[in-house]
């Protein structure tokens, strides 16, 4: 690939918590490195390969992730080396990952200046190494994923999913993002960001079918993060004006320059959810632990089922779990018949702070159990192999509500729940 000034475009894969080492820093100010991805995902380093984004990758995970990394990047974009960083270099350590086609292992202890000689050493390798080729290798562009975010009942949470699930992938990634607010007579994507414009998707809808990069630009509104928003319309009977085939052609346009477009959706199954569903990579069907909107999520699953009409992976997400009350986590996925891959606990005060203050949880408050869950269901969407459910926040801290247990109260509740025959 060709970056700006021929400075190098390099991206340090490692873990969330260590995305802000001093060396990564350091690395981003040198003069002969045009940029510094920071990411979290190994599957976004491996998109960001495919397609043609970066000269070189260094690997700051575990043995097994590194090993993982390095033969999908072979495989995909055999142009893009990768140096691994391990915390003791052996021989079998050595071996095992270049034969998984890492190009170089630094071992540490390793002073700075050492570790930029070897990266600066690859990159002119592999440039010398691509003048030599008779005929340039070429990439293949790849459409973005969408991410439908719905539920069966107003309420439950999917705004405030979607729109931090996007700053985080944003975060974890450091791709492209876009997020759209199809609730289309009342979306609240925007208050949830603190973003506001007269540009919204009404303004693509009568030229769905010619929508250029420009257009986009323009009407999409790029939140301090980076992620792209396009927004609900301003005047609510716009809604009666979308249908199946411009969402289509939005939805292609914007597939089209975006890794992720996610999608916060209103709560009624009509045509332009239906849409989205069936055009959707990845599904996030969010419920709350209580009766009603469980009641709604089963019949809803059912019916995709009954129907086929989703192609993507469908994930069921229990919003605001554990809680202080509700019935057992036991007791909702034995009657939903459907397993709960996904929850968000129960950090009411939090939660409506950030709200209220159009600030997303992962930034006004990053280490708290609800944004730390989000981080998890981000990296999910984004291909890793993570747990996304936890009954306790990661730190041992006192949870904000009881975890779910065989109590009077949960059983009293699970009563009330079969006796309704839902």
């Amino acid at each position: 690939m060709t970056t700006q000034n021929q400075k190098a475009h390099i991206a340090v894969v490692t873990t969330p918590e260590r995305t802000n080492q001093d060396w990564i820093t350091r690395l981003a100010e040198e003069p002969w490195v045009g940029r510094v991805e920071r990411i979290a995902v190994l599957n976004a380093a491996v998109d960001m390969a495919q397609r043609g984004l970066i000269d070189l990758i260094v690997i700051d995970r575990e043995i097994a992730d590194a090993e993982s990394l390095a033969r999908q990047v072979y495989t995909v974009a055999t142009t893009v080396p990768c140096i691994a960083i391990v915390p003791e270099l052996t021989t079998a350590i050595m071996r095992r990952l270049v034969h998984a086609g890492m190009r170089d292992v630094i071992g540490q202890p390793t002073p700075y200046t050492d570790m930029t000689i070897t990266i600066q050493a690859l990159l002119n390798a592999e440039s010398d190494r691509r003048k030599s080729l008779s005929a340039p290798e070429t990439t293949t562009r790849r459409r973005g994923k969408l991410v439908v975010v719905s539920s069966t009942k107003g309420g439950v949470g999917t705004t405030t999913i979607a729109v931090n699930l996007a700053v985080a992938l944003r975060q974890l990634t450091s791709t492209s993002v876009a997020l759209t607010d199809f609730g289309l007579q009342f979306g609240d994507v925007g208050v949830h960001l603190n973003l506001w414009s007269r540009y919204t998707l009404q303004d693509l809808l009568h030229q769905a079918a010619e929508i250029s990069e420009a257009m986009l630009a323009q009407v999409l509104q790029e939140h301090k993060t980076g992620v792209r928003v396009l927004l609900a319309p301003n005047e609510p009977e716009a809604a009666g004006e979308v249908t199946a085939e411009q969402i289509d052609h939005i939805l292609d346009s914007l597939l089209d320059h975006y890794a992720y477009v996610v999608v916060d959706t209103w709560s009624f199954l009509d045509e332009v959810t239906l849409k989205l569903i069936q055009r959707a990579d990845e599904i996030l069907v969010v419920a709350t632990p209580e009766i009603p909107t469980l009641k709604n999520a089963k019949h809803f699953l059912a019916y995709l089922r009954k129907h086929g009409l989703s192609v993507g992976r469908i994930t069921l997400v229990l919003n605001r779990f554990p809680s202080v009350e509700g019935i057992s986590l036991q007791d909702v996925q034995t009657h939903l018949g459907y397993p709960i891959s996904a929850n968000i606990p129960s950090e009411g005060r939090m939660i409506t702070h950030s709200i209220n203050q159009g600030v997303p949880i992962v930034l006004s408050h990053p280490k708290s159990w609800a944004a730390e869950s989000i981080m998890k269901l981000a990296a999910y969407v984004a291909g890793d192999k993570v747990d996304t459910f936890s009954l306790t926040p990661n730190g041992g801290r006192p949870s904000s509500g009881k975890a779910p247990s065989a109590d009077t109260g949960a059983r009293r509740g699970w009563f009330r729940f079969v006796r309704r025959g839902f």
